[in-house]
């Protein structure tokens, strides 16, 4: 017991930052299991509603650019950033509450936008903090910290499919939520999440002794940015991020328009990716602080292809189930090893300069994904969808082993 609770003390912050991590995710991956529903609502196309998750996409990924020289310029102030995430996420929601056929255009981008911007506020502190209280076990605690964001994509989707679907607690009393209502009870509850992290932001900060120096902190960002490796990585997670964003999207599009599946169902079915993504998440990062990144990553990328491209032999079942949980074995749960690996070749001193070099470059690059997919999906629906999304996965297992020798 003594040697649990001494772990729990050492780690402590590592848990705490996980488990707020966990929360947002649950509430950002609600948002993609409403899309099928606004999609419905609005009677918007595969392109429209495709535009909606590239804004959003977008934005996730500039975000990262001043939460990356926040962060590494005022190191003890990562926590207020971390707050900011989720108060942003509230923010959004809010707007997303307020839709309408009328507003959707300018209110909808204008709430993805900051969605986006919120989901992907949190990484660059988050993970900069993490290594840095943890610089021997770094992809290890960034893998546990991305272990709680694939239980709550794993979460996330059920609960939301649940209160869609409607809950029955106790004989009459049902609990039953349209998806603007569900928009609202997402907006408070992210409100909350950030107090709670504001009030214990104080303790959330990284240690340097190192004063403040603009100059050299960017001469060092530079220098950062020039390394070949560093750029590897941005364009290993731009691939993997256009490869998530386009196949998620559509997939649930594809199982409530094709398959027509209850919104519990599609839940269920898209919370299989982020449930195997749990253990695989940590797993990965420990064996690659044993062996390698790059290793890792050529696998996850050519596993990612594989298995994306057998779900098109793949219509419902239990065949289904089973390669959605060996998808999500790898499509969420390399990123720890690639932010790992960014992180390892950068300057001492910029890793949240990296890390939101790796987001940002991830977001904007992959920003496309969702338009060119929703083409594809209009023309000629989601077995197109799977096609470009398993080449893309190819291409970066491709990218990956070239990197792999060169690097050694």
């Amino acid at each position: 017991m003594a040697v649990n609770k001494e772990d729990l003390k050492k780690n402590s912050l590592l848990y705490f930052l996980s488990f707020g991590h966990g929360l947002k995710h649950i509430f950002s991956s609600s948002v993609q299991v409403l899309i099928p529903f606004i999609k419905e609502s609005f009677s918007l196309s595969g392109v429209q509603i495709g535009s909606l998750v590239s804004a959003n996409s977008i934005a996730a990924g500039l975000i990262n650019v001043p939460a990356g020289l926040l962060t590494d310029l005022y190191k003890k102030k990562a926590g207020l950033i971390i707050s900011s995430s989720a108060f942003m996420l509230f923010l959004g929601f809010l707007m997303v509450s307020f839709l309408s056929e009328s507003n959707w255009v300018v209110l909808g981008f204008l709430s993805f936008i900051i969605l986006g911007s919120g989901a992907n506020l949190w990484h660059p502190p988050a993970f900069a903090v993490l290594s840095s209280k943890y610089p021997e076990k770094k992809a290890y605690a960034l893998g546990v910290h991305l272990s709680a964001a694939s239980a709550g994509n794993a979460l996330g989707p059920l609960i939301t499919g649940s209160l869609l679907s409607g809950i029955v607690i106790y004989k009459s009393l049902e609990i039953n939520f349209n998806w603007k209502e569900l928009a609202f009870l997402m907006a408070i509850l992210c409100l909350i999440l950030s107090l709670i992290v504001f009030l214990f932001s104080v303790k959330i900060s990284i240690e340097s002794s190192e004063r403040l120096d603009f100059q050299r902190y960017f001469s060092k960002a530079v220098q950062s940015l020039k390394r070949t490796e560093v750029i590897t990585m941005v364009s290993l997670h731009a691939i993997r991020q256009s490869v998530h964003s386009a196949f998620t999207v559509y997939f649930l599009i594809y199982l409530k328009e094709t398959l027509n599946l209850t919104p519990l169902s599609i839940g269920f079915h898209f919370s299989l990716i982020g449930i195997s993504g749990v253990i695989f998440t940590p797993l990965w990062g420990h064996i690659s602080d044993r062996v390698g990144r790059l290793p890792i990553i050529t696998l996850g990328m050519l596993l990612t292809s594989l298995f994306i491209y057998l779900i098109r032999f793949s219509d419902s079942g239990i065949s289904l189930i089973i390669l959605l949980l060996l998808l999500g074995c790898v499509l969420f749960a390399i990123i720890p090893v690639i932010a790992a690996a960014a992180m390892d070749y950068t300057v001492p001193g910029t890793e949240g300069t990296s890390v939101s070099l790796l987001f940002t470059g991830g977001a904007i690059l992959g920003s496309l994904s969702p338009i060119i997919a929703g083409l594809f999906y209009d023309l000629s629906g989601f077995g197109s969808v799977i096609i470009l999304t398993s080449l893309l996965a190819l291409i970066g297992c491709v990218i990956s082993l070239f990197a792999w020798v060169k690097f050694k």
